[in-house]
Parts: structure tokens; sequence; C-alpha cells
């Protein structure tokens, strides 16, 4: 099995996906989050106003119940001024950016409604999440192929691609964080091996460019700092090598970088609402004091390990690790317990609707890894070698008929339960999603006139 193969039919799959369901026809992708990080596109281009993001949810609200009319469902918040904000960082709509001059354009050429909210703006938001998460597992393909043989790289990208909830996430949910922020990560990891092994600026750059995007995406992705800054740490001679700062120049280029992408959403907060900093997480917070480590990892709720079993393996070959990337085993040990511990430090850690444990979509770059290491050390024990590859088949099926029952409302993507898991575990959903209530066009909300 050929991992150029592998990876085309896992893009050929999530484009199958993508085409089978078309959320935007039935005008629900911006609904709920996906809305709130779009916002910014309408607001500053459509609207020209950076506190108008409550528009996109205006008009939202016209193809909802009345007891829905309330912009919060999408992240939006008053000011306190008379403005609006998105509770969410602006990095996707920076990713979604050309997708959505090309939606405006064409909308104009089409005689569609040109307010930010018509199907156009929706299948651009979608597909662009698509394209990222396509490219995010070319990108993770060559950064496997630099330490594992093809076949390896091959049955790796099988498990992370149609294995986990990144196939929901490329594909159903692919206008939301997570699509765009594997690719990140994915460039991130790529960019970090090739700076130690070369230590060529445009690598450092690299490093600068993707921590900044992924950080500006979601803040608490800055903890992939780590991966930088452990890469490589496997003795006491490579620490202190370190601490001598031989390229420190290089090191100051790719952290200036990174925080000047990051002063973007402090220069949009102080326009938008008169402050350098604002927090719009209202009632929602970490509690570092009671993190849920166990029902994030075993909750029939939403226990990462339930719903994506192939973690299991990824943990496992970090015990493999060291003989194949030993450069990566340092970064490994020392972010994944504390990406584990602040992701189910929040409040609500289960992350409201959603599949399996969404927030650790953008760690897959970094256990390929351990997976591939795992995968890499049976490949010549034939038992082993059996067991193993039938467990990824198994969670592939798995996941692929669990993620279409999430999709389809069958399993629910919120407050399921044990007896409901058990009862719809073989449930079998429509082929195709019912018919929704036919489209309305919306009407601008009060705004002045838009215009390109």
């Amino acid at each position: 099995m050929k991992s150029r193969t592998v990876f085309w039919l896992v893009a050929a799959l999530i484009l199958f996906a993508v085409h089978q369901e078309q959320r935007w026809n039935t005008q629900g992708v911006f609904d709920w989050d996906a809305g709130g990080y779009f916002a910014y596109l309408p607001a500053v281009f459509i609207y020209h106003d950076p506190g108008r993001v409550d528009s996109l949810g205006r008009l939202v609200q016209q193809r909802l119940p009345a007891q829905d009319h309330d912009v919060s469902r999408l992240g939006i918040h008053p000011t306190g001024n008379g403005r609006y904000i998105s509770k969410y960082p602006l990095g996707v709509a920076l990713s979604q950016l050309p997708w959505f001059v090309g939606a405006h354009l064409y909308s104009h050429l089409e005689n569609l409604p040109a307010v930010g909210h018509s199907w156009p703006y929706q299948e651009a938001a979608s597909l662009a999440g698509v394209a990222y998460a396509i490219l995010g597992l070319w990108v993770l393909r060559k950064l496997l192929k630099r330490y594992y043989a093809d076949p390896v790289v091959a049955w790796t990208l099988a498990g992370i691609g149609l294995g986990t909830n990144y196939f929901v996430y490329a594909t159903h949910e692919a206008a939301l964080s997570h699509a765009v922020l594997f690719l990140w990560q994915a460039s991130l990891l790529y960019c970090t091996a090739r700076w130690y092994e070369t230590l060529q600026p445009r690598w450092a750059l690299g490093v600068g460019l993707f921590l900044g995007l992924a950080t500006l995406t979601r803040f608490s992705e800055a903890i992939y700092v780590l991966i930088p800054l452990a890469w490589g740490l496997t003795s006491f001679a490579a620490l202190r090598q370190r601490l001598l700062l031989r390229y420190a120049g290089q090191l100051v280029l790719a952290a200036g970088l990174a925080l000047a992408i990051v002063s973007l959403q402090f220069i949009f907060w102080r326009i938008a609402s008169g402050h350098w900093m604002f927090d719009d997480y209202r009632g929602e917070h970490f509690d570092f004091v009671h993190p849920h480590l166990i029902d994030g990892l075993f909750s029939i709720r939403r226990g990462w390990l339930v719903y994506t079993p192939l973690v299991a393996l990824m943990l496992a070959g970090i015990l493999k690790l060291r003989n194949y990337v030993p450069a990566a085993l340092p970064a490994v040990l020392l972010l994944l317990p504390l990406l584990l511990y602040i992701t189910f430090s929040w409040g609500q850690w289960w992350y409201g609707w959603g599949f399996s444990t969404r927030p650790l979509v953008s760690c897959y770059p970094l256990l390929a890894l351990p997976l591939g290491a795992m995968l890499a050390s049976i490949r010549l024990n034939g038992p082993a070698r059996r067991v193993v590859h039938g467990f990824v088949v198994g969670c592939i099926m798995l996941n692929l008929w669990q993620g279409w029952q999430y999709v389809n409302n069958v399993l629910p993507g919120e407050g399921i339960t044990g007896e409901i898991y058990k009862e719809r575990f073989f449930q079998v959903p429509p082929f195709y999603p019912a018919e929704s209530t036919p489209y309305t066009p919306p009407v601008s909300p009060p705004a002045p006139k838009p215009t390109w």
C-alpha cells in the first residue's frame, strides 16, 4: 500500500462526503460557532465596521425560530459601547479571506444577496476548511516520509485521516477551526524538523509563521511552542548546546513574526471595543484545580479514547518513538500531558456539540509520529503486524460509522448517555439528510449599503 495512494483516497473520501451533504444548501453552516468565526469578514469588508460582527448573526436570525434569535449562539456579544464582538479569535476568518473574496465576487456576478450569509459564502467557508484539511494531510505525509518507510506512512495516514475525528472536522464541520489548525500544526512540525536539520532562516521563519497563525486561531495553541523548544533535547549535551543560543538571531526573528501575527487580534479588539484586551468568554473559564482528565479520556459523554480508540495505539507508540524519531520524544513528553491538562480543565470539558474530543484534532500531526513508530516496530513481525493492522482497520470502520451517525444526529453531539449509545450503536442513519425548510434569502440588517 503506497502512501500517495492512501493520501488521494482519503482526499477523495473527504470530497465525496462534503459533496453528499452540501450543508450550505440548507443554510445551516453559520448557525453556531462557524458563524462566530466567519463574522469578522462581512463586518469588515461588507459593512465596513469591525464592531458590526453581529451583522451575520442578524441574518442567521431570520431563518431560525423566534426563541433562537440570540446572536450569542454564534459567540457574538455586545461590548458595552453599542458594538459587538466575536468571542473567537480572528485566525479562522483570516484563513477564509481568499475564499470569502471569491464568494463575494460570485454573488455580485450572479445577482445573489451579497450580504455575507447566502449559500456562496457558506460554501466558501466549508470548502476552505476542506482544502486546509487535505493540505494538512499532504504536509503530514511529507513529514512522515522523512522518518518511516512508505508502507508505514500509508498506514499512518489511513489511521489519522479515516480513523480519527479529523474526518468529521474535515467534512461536516470543516468551517470550524479544527481543519485549519491541523494544517498549521503539521506545518509547524515540518518547519521545526527542517530547521534543526539545516539551521536555515527560512525554516525559522516558518516556525514563527505557523505558531503565530495557530495561536491567532486558538489562543491555547500557544503551548505548541514546546515543539520547537524541546525538539532534539535528547541529552544534557544537547541542552547545554541549546542554552548557548548560537542561533539567537533566528529565534528572535521567529518569535517576532509570531508576535506580529498574534498582535492582529489586539489591534482588532482596540478598534472594535476601544480596549487592547477583551475577554468575551462570559461565564466560561478554566478550572485548573479540578481538571476532568478521567471524564475527558474515558467518559461515554465525550471520552477521547471511547470515540477515537486509535489514540491508544498512538500513546503506546510513544514507547517506540525513541527508535525512529528521537528528536520528537522530548516534545511529545512535555507537550502531551500539559495539553491534556489544559484541554480538560475547561469548565465545559466536553466542549459542547461535537464528535469525540474536538480540541485535540490539532495534536494529531504530532501523535502521528508515535503512531508511525508503533507501526514501524511491528512491520517485520507477521502476527503482531496482522493484529495491529486489524486494530487500525477496526478503528477506521468504527470512526466512519459513528461519524456518519453523528452527522445525521443518530449519535447526538450533546447529552449522550450509555443507554443512548447502546440503543443506537447499530442504528443505520439515512443516506441523505432530511430536507429542510425551503430557504428564503434574508434581507440585509440595518447597515450601510454593501459595497465591494
